[in-house]
Parts: C-alpha cells; sequence; structure tokens
C-alpha cells in the first residue's frame, strides 16, 4: 500500500498528541508537520505540500477552513479531513463547500482515524454518524423529488458519477472517456446543480442515497 504524507493542524495538545501517537503507529502514513494555528498551517501546507491535511475547525487565529481553501488556491494535490468537536450545521457545510473530504468528530469512539484517513485516500468520504444524520435532514426530499432527480442526470453524467466516487480527478476522467478536461468539468457542474449540491462529498453523498452509485 501506497505511503501517504500528511501534515496536523491542532491546537489541543492532549488532542494532538494522541493523533500523533496513531499516526505514528500507522506503517503507510508519514507525519511531516505539526500546527496549533491557521498561520502555522498555512505555512506548513505551503512548505510539506502533503498528500493529507489533517485539521481542526476552530483555531486561535481563526477557522480551520482558511486552509482548506488554500488547497485549491495553491493547487496542490492533498485531501482535506475536518477533524473537530463542532457539528452545527453552518460549520459543517462550510467545511465541505470549501473542499473537506471527510469530516470526523474529535470524540467519535465508533470512528478509527487512521482507517478513516486511508478510507479517504482510497475515494471514501468517511463521516461521523451525527454528521452523517446532520446531512440527511439537510438533503431529505419528496420521493416525486428523488426519481427526477435520477431521471435528470444523463449517463454520461452517471458514468462521471461513479468515476469522481472512485476517487480520479477531472482529467484522469476525461482521458478514460475520452473527452476534454473541459467537458467533464461541465458535466460536473451541471451534476451539482441536478443535484442541488455544492461539492464533491455532498454530490457522492446524495448520488449514493438515490441509488446511483
Amino acid at each position: 500500500m501506497q505511503t501517504y504524507t500528511l501534515i496536523l493542524v491542532e491546537d489541543d495538545a492532549d488532542i494532538c498528541d494522541r493523533l500523533v501517537q496513531l499516526i505514528a503507529q500507522h506503517d503507510n502514513l508519514k507525519l511531516l508537520a505539526v500546527a496549533s494555528s491557521v498561520a502555522e498551517g498555512l505555512t506548513a501546507l505551503a512548505k510539506h505540500k502533503p498528500d493529507i491535511l489533517l485539521v481542526d475547525l476552530g483555531l486561535p487565529d481563526g477557522s480551520g477552513i482558511e486552509i482548506i481553501k488554500a488547497i485549491d488556491k495553491q493547487h496542490l494535490d492533498c485531501e482535506a479531513m475536518v477533524i473537530s468537536g463542532f457539528q452545527d450545521e453552518y460549520r459543517v457545510f462550510s467545511a465541505l463547500e470549501a473542499g473537506a473530504k471527510a469530516y470526523i468528530l474529535k470524540h467519535d469512539k465508533s470512528q478509527k482515524i487512521t482507517d478513516a484517513i486511508i478510507n479517504m485516500m482510497g475515494g471514501g468520504a468517511p463521516i461521523s454518524p451525527v454528521i452523517a444524520r446532520l446531512m440527511l435532514q439537510k438533503f431529505k426530499v419528496p420521493r416525486s423529488h428523488e426519481q427526477g432527480l435520477v431521471e435528470a442526470l444523463t449517463h454520461r453524467q452517471t458514468d462521471i458519477l461513479k468515476l469522481v466516487s472512485q476517487g480520479f480527478s477531472s482529467r484522469e476522467i476525461a482521458e478514460k472517456l475520452g473527452i476534454s478536461y473541459y467537458t467533464v468539468t461541465t458535466h460536473i457542474k451541471s451534476i451539482y446543480n441536478k443535484l442541488q449540491v455544492n461539492s464533491r462529498t455532498e454530490a457522492l453523498y446524495e448520488a449514493a442515497r438515490l441509488g446511483l452509485l
């Protein structure tokens, strides 16, 4: 199995120490840096360019969402996982919209963090049960409307969704399907509009709920 590099941004010393120990015990994870603030996290992200950003949201000088957004701004090939105590709708969906691929609550004993990280890097979107219920409530729609959403997607868009769920990038999908990168991104924007979502994580969750994956 591939070895993944990561940085950890967490200001709670006890939780930070626990996560560092868990990561150190995993053969396929290599911790490059630990930060305790947004400023330190941004510096570590730019310096190390890790495969994974493991980030808290409530930091002394701001929100971890700023660091998640920096991944796209710096054009990095990095996946973000939120490790937080926050479970309110605003912060959860702000993090997902910023690009987080997973959201695990700090004290969620049902999730083994290293397993969740490997799951995310394999194309999954691990989410704590409490957060999953929040998403269910957010996206709950009438059954007749659900059927309309399914029918609204073309076969090509369904194929693209399935490839997205397997962790392929837009460029890789374009190569696999023999179409242009621009065509793929246009389809993805259309999928977002039809499923009424704003991010890849939300699109995959909605697609799975509708039985499209």
